[in-house]
């Protein structure tokens, strides 16, 4: 039987990830919180439209402040769009939400 040794590189110096890929996290992260500060302004703007013109895109002032209040690093538009989306099947299924 024939048995190849296996050896196991534990040269710490080995592990550390490269300057570029250093790089490309901390742009990727930088990336990530502009994004969501820029989905946050958008979503403050939202505020200068009235009732009616929300409730045309199935949301409501209480749906905008939601969005605003939560968790710096949640993503706001998915409470928007689950908002809009919870009222358009309720309208569809005929249940009166104003």
């Amino acid at each position: 039987m024939r048995t190849t040794p296996h050896a196991l590189d534990l040269d710490p110096v080995a592990c550390k990830p490269s300057l570029a890929s250093r790089t490309a996290g901390v742009v990727g992260v930088l990336t990530a919180v502009w994004h969501l500060y820029r989905n946050r302004s958008q979503i403050a703007r939202l505020q200068d439209l009235d009732d009616r013109q929300l409730l045309d895109m199935g949301l409501k002032r209480e749906d905008l402040h939601e969005a605003l209040t939560s968790a710096f690093f949640d993503n706001p538009g998915s409470y928007l769009t689950r908002a809009s989306r919870n009222r358009a099947t309720l309208f569809y299924r005929g249940v009166r939400h104003d």
